[in-house]
């Protein structure tokens, strides 16, 4: 939904959500911005140099960034910090077992349409799975040792997944029925 909010909601959501990361010391979501930063670059320079309006230094030509593309730019940064925020808080409040858990019960009733809950949530662990290893100095070396190692025979992880599957309580369908009502809203 961060995507269709007009900047004064998107900043009314940005200050909530600094609130809320200073209150209950989220450093993580610092970690995700340092290590997105190339990603953040990219998108603005992609948003400066290909979006048509006013260049900044018109002795460059098409090769100037634009104002126009400057902002653009800008704003889907800003957009996409909020959500890496929203995402920080979740992982702090929720540990991964509990995420794991609601999101698979949150994709259980799509599964006539298709999607499959219980792959999803098997990919979804083994993904946090591999990035807990590489975080812990299991996985030294260059990226390329790192890809080959995992590509060798014998070096698949056997653990089993249990999740706890709990019902969800009134508390929980109020606030995805809330959820869903704001991005139709936001959507339309």
């Amino acid at each position: 939904m961060a995507q269709k909010l007009q900047p004064l909601f998107l900043l009314v959501l940005s200050g909530a959500l600094v609130v809320l990361l200073i209150w209950l010391r989220v450093v993580i979501f610092l970690k995700l911005l340092r290590r997105t930063r190339w990603i953040l670059v990219s998108l603005l320079l992609i948003y400066a140099l290909a979006t048509p309006g006013i260049y900044l230094f018109p002795a460059l030509g098409s090769a100037s960034p634009t104002l126009e593309g400057l902002q653009g730019g800008a704003l889907q940064i800003w957009r996409l910090a909020v959500l890496l925020a929203a995402l920080a808080l979740l992982l702090r409040v929720t540990d991964r077992e509990s995420l794991l858990s609601g999101l698979y019960t949150i994709m259980k009733p799509l599964k006539p349409l298709g999607v499959n809950a219980e792959r999803i949530a098997v990919r979804l662990w083994l993904t946090l799975r591999y990035a807990e290893m590489s975080r812990g100095g299991v996985a030294s070396g260059s990226w390329t040792e790192r890809v080959l190692d995992a590509l060798e025979p014998g070096s698949e992880i056997t653990e089993t997944l249990r999740l706890e599957v709990r019902p969800l309580n009134w508390v929980d369908w109020l606030v995805l029925m809330l959820a869903l009502g704001l991005g139709m809203r936001v959507m339309a």
